[in-house]
This record gives structure tokens, C-alpha cells and sequence, in this order.
């Protein structure tokens, strides 16, 4: 099976000590690309880094990096400039990760913030042409909020999808994509009706590693999640659909290389 992994942080310190393993394993099981997404300054200037070393190990076009600033480091907005230079370095195909975050942060002043940072992000997407990557925890209203205040909006994924499906509708209107991550084998019912719903042309998969370790793996003590366990979310969006493996490897594939230009 082919495999895209849109949102591995092999940039974290996890795998400080063996990015480049986790990586060629990875590339073993299947997972054909990855993209390593920036939480902050630091961690963007790292993805660019690991990524670089990886492509010299396993090939230039495997890794890719997105570049931003989350939402619960909205007191760094003051860098952003630095995150605005590096958004032009050739190995970089997206950015962030951006948007809102509820669960972490709640103070309305932290509120504002995050909502300034996330315009900034949208801002340099349309600027450079290059696809967003949002991350929305709890904060569906306010990233609905923000996105529908542009006329235009540059092409997004709403990465380790989690909200349910009158909110997947609004965002698939604005043209959104929908990536589904290892919280989708833990036997939700409200990100099932997601799945089952969704366009399969709209749907892409992220690890999110070093978290959000699939099922069964979970429950057999894995603690770090890796790429190359992105199958497990696969054959869950196969089974709720009551399509083949193949399919969902096949388009979702196709989908994040066309999404991401690689």
C-alpha cells in the first residue's frame, strides 16, 4: 500500500535521536511522503533541518516541511516574520500548523491573540500560494468566524479532524480538505458520521506523530506514534465505508500529492 503521511512532527524532540530511522521505516511500511509541520520559530527551523536530512538519506522527494506558528504559542506572534522567511525555502509546501485552540487556552485576551495569529497565517498562504494546514481543537465557531470574513482563502486541511458533521459541511463549502488521524480508531461515532459523509476526494491522513497512536496499537503499550502506522487509520475509513484498502491508500494519495503540489 502507498501512503501519505500529511502531518508527522519528526521535528519533536521524541525523535531527537532517530528521526532518520523512524523515517526509513516509514518508507518500508508504505508511506511514500510525509510533511513535517512547525509548531513554533524553533520547531519550523528544525523541520526545514530534519527534513533536509532525511531527503539526503532516502531521496529529495520524500520529505516536505509546513512552517507556523499553533495557536497555543500565540504569545511568539512577534516571530511570525521569522515564519514568513522561512515559508520561501524550497522544501516548504504549506503552512502551519495554525488556527484555534479551546482546550489549552480558554481566556478570551489568549482568544484574540490566537485569532490575529491565525489571520497572519491565512494572510502569507494567499500571499505565496502555498495550502494551509489548520488546527481547530474546540474552537469551531471561532475558526468558522475568521475563514468566513475572506473573500478568498487559500486551499486548507483541517488536520486530526475531531468536530462533527454540520461543521465538516461548513468547511467543505469553503473548499476545505479533512485528514483523519489515529483518534478515528478509538471508536467515536461522531467522527464515524464524518467519515462515512465525507467526499473521499476531500479526505487525507496524518499520524500526528509522536501522538495519537492508533488502535490496536494503543492498547498493546505503543507509546510513540510513527508513520508508518498511518495504515491503521486507513483501514478504518475503509471499514466504515465498506470500501477496499486500496481505495482509500489509492485516493487519499492522490489527494494530499495533488493538495500539496509533490
Amino acid at each position: 500500500m502507498i501512503l501519505v503521511d500529511t502531518h508527522a512532527h519528526l521535528n519533536f524532540k521524541a525523535f531527537a535521536e532517530d528521526y532518520l530511522g523512524v523515517a526509513q521505516r516509514s518508507r518500508i511500511e508504505g508511506v511514500e511522503a510525509l510533511v513535517i509541520p512547525g509548531s513554533n520559530v524553533e520547531t519550523s527551523e528544525k523541520a526545514v533541518l530534519v527534513c533536509a536530512n532525511i531527503n539526503k538519506k532516502l531521496g529529495e522527494n520524500f520529505a516536505y516541511v509546513a512552517v507556523g506558528i499553533h495557536p497555543v504559542h500565540s504569545d511568539e506572534i512577534k516571530e511570525f516574520p521569522i515564519i514568513e522567511e522561512l515559508s520561501r525555502d524550497n522544501l516548504v509546501v504549506a503552512i502551519g500548523e495554525a488556527g484555534m485552540d479551546r482546550y489549552h487556552l480558554k481566556n478570551e485576551e489568549e482568544i484574540i491573540k490566537q485569532k490575529k495569529l491565525f489571520r497572519e497565517h491565512i494572510d502569507l498562504a494567499l500571499e505565496i500560494e502555498k495550502p494551509l494546514i489548520v488546527h481547530n481543537r474546540e474552537a469551531d465557531e471561532d475558526v468558522l468566524g475568521v475563514l468566513k470574513t475572506y473573500s478568498k482563502l487559500p486551499k486548507m486541511v483541517f488536520h486530526c479532524f475531531s468536530s462533527d458533521w454540520g461543521f465538516a459541511q461548513e468547511i467543505l463549502i469553503l473548499g476545505a480538505f479533512i485528514s483523519f488521524t489515529g483518534n478515528i480508531t478509538y471508536g467515536n461515532r461522531k467522527i464515524k458520521k464524518v467519515i462515512e459523509r465525507v467526499p473521499l476526494d476531500r479526505i487525507m491522513l496524518d499520524s500526528d506523530s509522536p501522538y495519537l497512536v492508533p488502535e490496536p496499537l494503543r492498547s498493546e503499550d505503543t507509546s510513540r506514534n510513527e508513520p508508518q502506522y498511518i495504515i491503521e487509520i486507513a483501514k478504518i475509513i475503509a471499514n466504515v465505508r465498506n470500501i477496499s484498502l486500496e481505495e482509500v491508500c489509492s485516493q487519499t494519495t492522490k489527494n494530499a500529492k495533488t493538495f500539496f503540489s509533490i
